[in-house]
């Protein structure tokens, strides 16, 4: 039982959304999502995680981030699995209100060619 407790904490703190703008929290319809990947990969062949927004660095448990809408700068490091390759990406993202959105990765077995945000 001890074990299983364990592992499901392990696996919740790889899903933490964090808020990266200041003032009080907007509703749903207000701001934007952006989800990389969880902390604890799961064996994902390739795994994204956000390293930075606008500056600021983001927290390894952090998965998805709460964003004002407007232009922003992420930081992305992209793991390749097979090869151990990481590759490292700065993207400027316009974001709706009221959106989520993605990242996704262009990958080979040894590196990461490109990442990019894509809306749900």
């Amino acid at each position: 039982m001890r074990t299983g407790t364990m592992i499901a904490a392990l696996l919740l703190t790889g899903c933490v959304t964090t808020r990266v703008y200041d003032g009080p929290p907007l509703p749903a319809s207000e701001r934007a999502i952006v989800r990389a990947d969880p902390a604890v990969s799961a064996g994902l062949p390739v795994q994204l995680r956000l390293r930075q927004v606008d500056g600021r660095d983001i927290s390894l448990q952090t998965s998805a981030v709460e964003l004002a809408p407007g232009t922003h700068e992420l930081l992305v490091d992209c793991r390749v699995a097979e090869s151990g390759a990481v590759g490292r990406f700065d993207l400027e993202v316009e974001l709706a209100a009221g959106a989520e959105y993605r990242l996704v990765a262009t990958a080979t077995v040894r590196n990461c060619e490109a990442v990019q945000l894509i809306r749900q």
